[in-house]
């Protein structure tokens, strides 16, 4: 009697965990069948691009329509895009169940120009080398002295040679921090011929001097505070390489 009570309860067990293997499986079945025929690519849709139209972006990603939309790989679609289209800063491909994959992108913003030999070079300000400027194109940004590029490539990272490279570094940072106060639109040079200072001129008549070593977020903070002392026509160079400012006029 005991025997026969084990082997009910056996088979009891054993049917249990059968039922549930087919049950796992019939759901991971109609998961897969689920996603194979209904997620699928129907539209794509571009936001935040105005310099390239939404057809160039689509050119480039390569997005096949009617593909699975929860296979489809959003990383090499954005590093597509990032790749060939240079005055993409950021791209997310976000995925819109049911049927959307939407390409979110933020855009470089070109602020300044670089010489490579006879050639000027319009760069952002995380120093991605946008494209080559003509003449009239250049002067429409701020013009980078004393430091030149090296080899550069549309949508690369601007490179000088070795003696150049720390001189790169604070002109970026510079121009990251005026792109944060949002002043970048009234430099119009910026020279960084010298290893141990740096210096722009403000809508042409303002000259700023400060250490290639500063805080440039906190030096842009107190030179825009002198420049608001300052007369609408006064010329002159404001000192920034120490705590105490200096502002000295032009006769």
């Amino acid at each position: 009697m005991a025997k026969k009570q084990k082997e009910t309860k056996y088979r009891t067990v054993r049917g249990g965990i059968l039922y549930g293997i087919l049950t796992a499986v019939l759901v991971a079945v109609s998961v897969v069948l689920a996603c194979t025929v209904f997620f699928r690519v129907e539209e794509v849709t571009v936001e935040g691009c105005e310099r390239y139209s939404a057809e160039q972006v689509l050119a480039v990603a390569a997005v096949e329509k009617g593909a699975n939309l929860i296979l489809t790989p959003s990383d090499q679609i954005e590093h597509r895009i990032s790749k060939n289209l240079p005055y993409v800063d950021t791209v997310q491909a976000q995925k819109r169940f049911p049927t959307t994959l939407k390409l979110v992108i933020t855009e470089s913003q070109p602020v300044a120009v670089m010489a490579a030999g006879e050639e000027q070079w319009i760069i952002d300000a995380k120093g991605k080398v946008l494209e080559k400027a003509d003449e009239g194109l250049a002067l429409q940004y701020i013009q980078v002295k004393g430091l030149e590029l090296t080899s550069p490539q549309q949508g690369q990272p601007a490179q000088t040679g070795p003696e150049g490279e720390k001189r790169l570094g604070s002109l970026l940072g510079l121009l990251q921090a005026l792109q944060d106060q949002e002043l970048i639109s009234e430099i119009t040079e910026i020279d960084a011929s010298l290893s141990t200072e740096i210096s722009m001129v403000y809508q042409g008549r303002i000259k700023a001097t400060m250490l290639t070593s500063a805080d440039f977020n906190r030096r842009i903070q107190i030179f825009e505070a002198v420049v608001a002392l300052a007369g609408e026509y006064d010329r002159g160079t404001v000192n920034l390489k120490t705590e105490k400012v200096f502002f000295t006029l032009d006769n």
